[in-house]
């Protein structure tokens, strides 16, 4: 194995928002009288957000019609829009920092809209080399399709890119673009993170990176 280059997802991994999306999440069913719980939303992270709503009538065997899909959707982002207060995840930042000064680069993939990606972006210390967003994709995760278009922004082959992920989504989608992929314990427990090849928790991260290059 010969890593080259990052990729870096960004809610639960760069910046504390989850638990914001979650809320959002949940106010908005409530709002057309459904309820659903913390874990349902954690699970779905990284997938699109029309395709969040539609999978979880799914799996719970329940028909909804298409206004009620974009009215969710709506509710959802404006709560977010206006309730989110976020902080970066300071295991993170520390390893963005370090790689950064080695000059080796480094890639933001993220379901997020791309109007508060470029938020958080202009908060960052360090510049990545390539981002995508939610809104530069057709396919969301699980679909590879976010990390096949950061790796082809580079030219570094699948194999030479480690992708950071905290949701069984984004670790489907990193695996399916034939990345190595570590998992980090930052909103989901171990055992819904089994299919990355490691799994760390916040305070291993940087540690452990640095081990997977040669001479850092």
């Amino acid at each position: 194995m010969s890593i080259k280059a990052v990729c870096f997802d960004m809610d639960g991994v760069v910046v504390h928002t989850m638990h914001h999306h979650v809320e959002a999440w949940r106010y908005a069913f409530n709002q057309k009288g459904y309820d659903h719980n913390d874990l349902e939303f954690y699970l779905r992270e990284g997938m699109p957000g029309r395709k969040t709503i539609m999978d979880i009538f799914k799996s719970s065997q329940v028909p909804v019609s298409e206004e009620d899909i974009e009215e969710i959707y709506v509710q959802k982002r404006n709560y977010f829009k206006e309730n989110a207060n976020y902080t970066f995840i300071k295991e993170t930042l520390s390893l963005l920092e370090y790689l950064y000064k080695k000059e080796i680069p480094i890639s933001l993939v993220t379901g997020s809209r791309r109007e508060f990606v470029q938020e958080v972006l202009e908060k960052l210390p360090v510049t990545f080399n390539s981002v995508i967003t939610g809104d530069d994709v057709k396919e969301g995760k699980p679909s590879p399709e976010p990390y096949i278009k950061a790796m082809g922004n580079l030219s570094f082959g699948p194999s030479e890119w480690l992708v950071i992920e905290n949701a069984p989504l984004g670790i489907e989608s990193a695996k399916q673009a034939g990345a190595f992929c570590l998992a980090v314990e930052t909103t989901l427990e171990e055992k819904y993170l089994r299919k990355a090849d490691v799994i760390v928790s916040p305070s291993q991260l940087e540690h452990t990176v640095k081990g997977l290059f040669t001479g850092l």
